[in-house]
């Protein structure tokens, strides 16, 4: 499994097919191909959305606001871990109220009334993307179900181990974004109680030492994201194999290609719904 940040894994595709009364393939080679088509499908939503559904840590720079207490993002926000001012100084976060308030992901966030904090230049009187946030970006309308308890490490992992070994591994599966402590990983294979990793420090985090008995975590893509690729991985498969949802037989090379006819109601739907208009 070489798939990054898919919004569907290969397992799930399979279950999908034969939930629908199909047949799911037995082939290696199939399967490479199928996980190609759910990174694919994934990118393409990401693409025509502007947004992208999986968390990714980044820091991001904003200038002092010209007016008022409140600072808009330029993108989804699910949590933030650090907000430093324009001199470099930390605002709690018991200083400001994400917004909105009660509902994912955010897209800014107001200074209390009732703090003393105000929106400050840097050393050289400088207001331009002085402003840095540290946090996860991307898309969840749920955040707080999106990372699910998968286990615990049953070992102590070092800055570089690929293998985790799990007191279970029953929940995961490869093509998962999984989470240990602050530090992400992408899942490619699961045998037993052992999650096999593509790489460590994913998705802009930071490799770290991990103690055994740690929470891991998997995240839980947002329903209508991963039926929305599965229904779009299925069509560009069944193109694949002469099977065009359009009449007309079209047989693919080697490489995983996405076509706008590949794309159908649901997925079409979807993309309407969640465009970013900003």
């Amino acid at each position: 499994m070489t798939a990054r940040n898919p919004y569907a894994t290969l397992s799930e595709y399979k279950s999908f097919k034969v939930g629908r009364g199909q047949t799911a393939t037995t082939d290696a080679t199939d399967d490479v191909v199928i996980d190609g088509f759910l990174e694919a499908a994934s990118r393409y939503i990401d693409d025509k959305t502007a947004r992208w559904f999986y968390p990714r840590i980044e820091t991001r720079y904003y200038s002092t606001p010209e007016s008022g207490n409140e600072l808009l993002f330029d993108a989804d926000l699910l949590a933030i871990t650090t907000l430093l001012n324009g001199d470099a100084t930390s605002i709690a976060s018991t200083e400001y109220n994400l917004l909105p308030k009660n509902d994912t992901p955010k897209y800014g966030l107001k200074i209390k009334g009732s703090s003393s904090v105000v929106w400050e230049a840097d050393s050289n009187s400088n207001t331009d993307y002085v402003i840095a946030l540290t946090g996860i970006f991307g898309f969840h309308n749920h955040y707080v179900d999106g990372w699910k308890v998968g286990s615990t490490l049953a070992e102590d992992l070092d800055v570089s181990e690929l293998g985790f070994d799990m007191a279970s591994g029953a929940l995961f599966s490869a093509g998962q974004i999984i989470k240990v402590d602050n530090e992400i990983c992408l899942a490619s294979s699961v045998a037993s109680n052992t999650v096999t990793v593509i790489e460590r420090a994913a998705n802009g985090s930071t490799a770290a030492t991990h103690s055994s008995g740690a929470t891991v975590h998997y995240w839980q893509p947002m329903e209508t994201a991963r039926n929305a690729v599965l229904e779009t991985a299925v069509n560009a498969y069944r193109r694949r194999a002469g099977q065009s949802q359009g009449g007309t037989e079209t047989i693919t090379g080697a490489g995983v290609v996405i076509t706008p006819r590949d794309i159908p109601a649901m997925a079409e739907e979807f993309i309407r719904s969640y465009r970013r208009l900003v």
